[in-house]
């Protein structure tokens, strides 16, 4: 029988995982808005992303208030810094995503065509998306430390993607700049389009990294 410690332990990780699934939720439905160029599948990805920081908050309370009445020790505290570091950190992947779906709009409503540039930001949106997923799974920690590490690791294989297409999508919208007139304003959106797909996948590897910390102990990485 778990101790009301443990219980609390639990509880904890479950509000954790179920705001991570929101964004795992939201992120899917930008990916499907993106490919159909569907601003109502946009609307409803950001309007999950509604209450996320009050959420987060509300965590972040309870991890305070166990501290509190129950004065954990060593590997505990481990945990409960993790949480409060990680909170701050959806919180943060949420920003990200609700600017991209701004700047996705800008390009959807003045029907920007994307051209070649389609395909190297939809493979680094499914790139973005499978980081996120991989993430999700890895807030379930009951999991061994050979599964976290290497959901840990796939995670890490999608950031490096990110940041080879972000570089290819820099060089194709050059390329796009210097041969025809393509709007400065639009030049800079889908720019800042793929660099917020980048950023998802460096979020998710900075919520693994305190993952691994929770489960592991030793030294907290820094990105």
């Amino acid at each position: 029988m778990l101790s009301s410690y443990q219980e609390k332990l639990l509880q904890i990780n479950r509000s954790m995982q179920d705001l991570a699934a929101t964004i795992l939720a939201a992120e899917r439905e930008c990916f499907e808005g993106f490919k159909a160029s569907d601003m109502a599948r946009l609307d409803s990805a950001r309007e999950k992303l509604k209450g996320c920081g009050a959420r987060a908050n509300a965590i972040d309370n309870e991890v305070i208030k166990t501290l509190a009445l129950y004065g954990p020790e060593a590997t505990e505290l481990r945990e409960m810094v993790g949480y409060l570091k990680m909170t701050n950190e959806l919180v943060n992947t949420c920003s990200t995503i609700r600017s991209y779906i701004k700047n996705n709009r800008a390009l959807i409503a003045g029907e920007f065509d994307l051209g070649k540039l389609r395909v190297s930001l939809q493979t680094l949106h499914q790139s973005a998306l499978n980081a996120v997923e991989s993430m999700v799974k890895m807030i379930d920690i009951s999991q061994s430390e050979e599964e976290l590490k290497a959901l840990y690791r796939s995670i890490k294989v999608e950031e490096s993607k990110g940041d080879d297409l972000y570089s290819i999508v820099q060089k194709d919208l050059s390329d796009i700049l210097y041969h025809t007139d393509i709007d400065p304003l639009d030049f800079m959106t889908v720019l800042k389009l793929a660099r917020k797909l980048e950023r998802i996948s460096d979020h998710a590897v900075s919520v693994a990294r305190l993952l691994l910390f929770i489960k592991t102990g030793g030294e907290l990485e820094s990105n």
